[in-house]
């Protein structure tokens, strides 16, 4: 599928001149890049280049020194990780952050927190209105279950599930949330060939029924290629290409970036092709 077969949509979400430092040491420097509505916008780089820390700033976990952020038209200032959550950005990360003594069904149910209009009193009791919205609320999980073919694990505890499945429960639980914008960190490392292709599906998926906008990053150069209609490259935090994959693979800083011997990094744009 060809970034124009997706229609893409105007832009939903600028970064513009981003910085950002922890003591001496700059994480991202004056970085700029938008991502449109609709599109796959993968960020790719060698380790250490500020990758997921620019995840952190666009979903509010770090605020940047200098620059701006505009999501829907808005300027975003000093905005926290609720907040994004309720706008509709929603994360997952490069490192599982699941409840691992509950089952799948509850770890996605979490995802629909913010969603959830009845307050803590009405909750406690469970009863009237706040049956009725969390039966509304477990309709919708079963629902990204059965999207995601994970009926099978539904009550079992995501702490004894492999590592695979407990990524596509960590989507799960990111999908609950209805994001507009969702943001994927690593979302297919350390999973096998075949877990990838479902992975690869599911984004696919979800990006062509729904229309969600995902920013994704990603290590295998093949899977940035096949899913990414626009590819932002970052190295030591400054911004070194950005395109469209065909044009981001025969970029010579790119390819010199992660074939050069400073980095150290074994990933390549081999097999990309």
């Amino acid at each position: 599928m060809s970034y124009k077969e997706r229609k893409i949509g105007d832009t939903l979400l600028k970064v513009e001149d981003i910085s950002l430092s922890f003591g001496g040491v700059k994480a991202l420097s004056h970085v700029s890049f938008d991502i449109k509505e609709h599109e796959i916008r993968a960020i790719i780089g060698p380790n250490g280049a500020g990758k997921s820390s620019m995840l952190n700033v666009i979903n509010g976990f770090y605020h940047p020194q200098e620059g701006l952020i505009t999501y829907k038209g808005q300027v975003r200032r000093q905005m926290r990780p609720h907040q994004a959550a309720k706008q509709g950005i929603a994360r997952t990360f490069q490192n599982i952050a699941l409840f691992k003594g509950m089952s799948t069904l509850d770890n996605i149910m979490t995802g629909r927190l913010l969603r959830m209009r009845r307050n803590v009193f009405w909750q406690a009791l469970y009863f009237g209105p706040a049956v009725k919205e969390e039966l509304e609320h477990r309709e919708a999980v079963e629902k990204i279950i059965d999207f995601l073919e994970i009926q099978a694990i539904r009550k079992t505890p995501v702490g004894r599930l492999p590592y695979g499945l407990q990524k596509r429960v960590e989507l799960g639980r990111a999908l609950a949330m209805e994001p507009e914008l969702l943001l994927l960190d690593e979302p297919m490392a350390g999973m096998n060939v075949e877990e990838k292709e479902d992975m690869c599906r599911f984004i696919l998926d979800l990006n062509d029924e729904f229309g969600t906008t995902i920013a994704l990053i990603e290590h295998d150069m093949g899977v940035v290629m096949d899913l990414s209609d626009r590819v932002v490259v970052l190295d030591y935090g400054q911004l070194l290409a950005d395109g469209t994959a065909d044009e981001v693979r025969n970029n010579q800083d790119v390819i010199d970036a992660y074939l050069g011997v400073s980095h150290g990094d074994d990933e390549s744009l081999e097999g990309a092709a």
